[in-house]
């Protein structure tokens, strides 16, 4: 093998390993302090929670059915009762309302917000992803009482 191809390896080979310490610095920065949103999308979202004065409408029946509670059944903070009303974010960031001491767990790993058909649980960008009711949550899922909720370790149930 001619030196010039060699050569030509060790740089690929380095250009490689410089490739994975930017994706894996990428993330542990999206780990640590989230994912940015584009302004576009905080826009909408200041829009829609402004749109409606009285929060969103529902019927009779929706509303008997929804959850009240999201309470922790396995983990680290079992027994842990946090009412849902307003919405709750979950990680382990000071700001959230539900912070889980869990390794598996994101800096701000899932929201649940009151939506037209009642509460949905959806997973910010997390790492170890968010399951409800043993399937993985692509995007923001509605749920009822008695389902329940995986996030990292720990292990939820919705309640009335």
């Amino acid at each position: 093998m001619s030196d010039l191809v060699v050569l030509g390896l060790k740089l690929g080979f380095l250009a490689l390993l410089w490739l994975f310490i930017a994706f894996v610095a990428n993330v542990i920065r999206t780990d640590l302090f989230g994912r940015k949103l584009p302004a576009a999308e905080l826009a909408q979202a200041s829009y829609e929670a402004t749109a409606a004065p009285g929060g969103p409408r529902m019927s009779r029946k929706v509303t008997k059915q929804l959850p009240t509670v999201l309470k922790v059944t396995h983990g680290k903070q079992a027994g842990l009762t946090i009412p849902l009303a307003g919405g709750v974010l979950i990680g382990r960031a000071p700001d959230c309302q539900l912070i889980l001491d869990d390794d598996y767990v994101s800096t701000h790993h899932a929201r649940v917000s009151l939506g037209v058909d009642g509460y949905v649980v959806e997973d910010l960008g997390s790492t170890n992803g968010t399951m409800l009711n043993n399937e993985p949550l692509v995007t923001p899922t509605a749920f009822s009482p008695g389902d329940s909720l995986r996030i990292g370790r720990t292990l939820m149930s919705v309640e009335k």
